[in-house]
């Protein structure tokens, strides 16, 4: 019975010097009282930037927060940003800036108004600068035009694909009342439009790149003169233009007088034949909706058919068949299965709303035949 004693009394000496020494292993952490600690940030993210970083982070229930702040290089470069979250849940963008091209650890943690820290939360992020800069260049230009489209002169220039990082190309253009303007193109797009280029101008481009998929910052390429220029001709719009009346025609054969300009060569506008073959001259009248003056002249007569030979063009502000027409050019079609002639017109300044075609002679008389016209304007 003593023994069974003796073995109790050992086993609660023991317990109680164990304590003790328990108690020994924690008393420098609790001899100044219970550590308290200021709520850490929620969901940080850092998004690079030009020689800065931007941090984005929340802070949940929070209000006795009195800072958020970030260390790097080991903690010996710091940035303290002072904040007043709610009670509610507050997001908060912070720049870190004069960060040279590197990619560095950050140590972030709070601050609260009585002094307290929160625990550490470490995150990481690369900034970018010169180097960076060095390895971009402008996205390649693969052809320019120029055009009228829908009334107005439009200048295109087509790129090839974008590189990598590319977020969009600028082009710089002067418009023809000599104006400036610029014009966007997305990396997603291949074609810039240039409304009223001026025809025989140059125009400066230049590409923006991003190092990373989200950056604050984007990377400019010098702009460069690109060496060729816009045309200094340019086709005419015709879709709103009309044939309003021809010497004569057979409709039936090759389609009729809209087939003039339907920008078609497989069908044309034929002479009469049918009820009686009518002689020479042959006329068609245009109108162009506006007065324009005509540089160059492309004609196609029936495809592998010799019958139309001289064409002149003549220019009027009246649609008038037997009116004041100013002759503007001509071409003579040899008496061979030559489909087109593209020449262009001794008079580039005239201007006038109508243009006739005047066919006066034929390599089969009297027969012709005007399968499509493509008129160009320019400078």
């Amino acid at each position: 019975m003593k023994r069974i004693y003796y073995i109790i009394l050992s086993l609660v000496f023991f317990a109680v010097s164990s304590c003790d020494n328990f108690m020994d292993v924690h008393k420098d952490f609790i001899k100044d009282g219970e550590i308290i600690y200021s709520p850490k940030t929620d969901s940080l993210s850092v998004i690079t930037g030009k020689e800065r970083l931007l941090f984005r982070t929340w802070l949940y229930k929070s209000p006795n927060v009195a800072s958020i702040d970030i260390y790097w290089n080991g903690r010996a470069d710091s940035l303290i940003t002072k904040v007043s979250p709610s009670i509610g849940r507050d997001s908060f963008n912070i720049i870190v800036s004069n960060l040279p091209e590197k990619s560095y650890t950050f140590d972030i943690r709070t601050t609260d108004i009585f002094g307290h820290k929160s625990l550490w939360t470490s995150s990481f992020g690369n900034t970018y600068g010169n180097a960076y800069a060095a390895t971009i260049s402008n996205r390649r230009v693969n052809a320019v035009n120029l055009a009228e489209t829908g009334g107005g002169l439009n200048g295109t220039v087509s790129f090839f694909a974008a590189a990598e990082g590319l977020v969009r190309s600028e082009v710089d253009y002067t418009k023809s009342d000599n104006s400036k303007a610029i014009v966007s193109l997305s990396a997603e797009s291949s074609v810039a439009t240039l409304p009223e280029a001026k025809a025989g101008s140059t125009f400066k481009f230049r590409s923006l790149f991003v190092p990373e998929k989200q950056s604050i910052d984007t990377f400019a390429t010098a702009w460069a003169e690109y060496s060729v220029a816009f045309p200094s001709v340019y086709r005419y719009d015709k879709s709103s233009w009309a044939v309003l009346e021809v010497s004569d025609q057979t409709a039936s054969d090759g389609g009729g007088m809209h087939m003039i300009i339907n920008n078609n060569t497989g069908d044309y506008w034929h002479s009469k034949w049918d009820g009686g073959n009518v002689p020479c001259p042959h006329w068609a009248i245009i109108d162009m909706k506006t007065s324009k003056n005509i540089v160059r002249m492309e004609t196609w007569r029936r495809n592998n058919n010799t019958d139309t030979k001289t064409v002149d063009f003549l220019l009027s502000d009246s649609p008038d068949p037997n009116g004041d027409w100013k002759k503007i050019g001509g071409i003579v079609f040899p008496n061979t299965t030559m489909n087109s002639i593209t020449k262009d017109m001794d008079d580039k300044v005239t201007k006038g709303r109508y243009l006739k075609l005047f066919l006066p002679d034929s390599n089969r008389d009297p027969f012709v035949s005007i399968a499509e016209i493509w008129p160009y304007g320019g400078i």
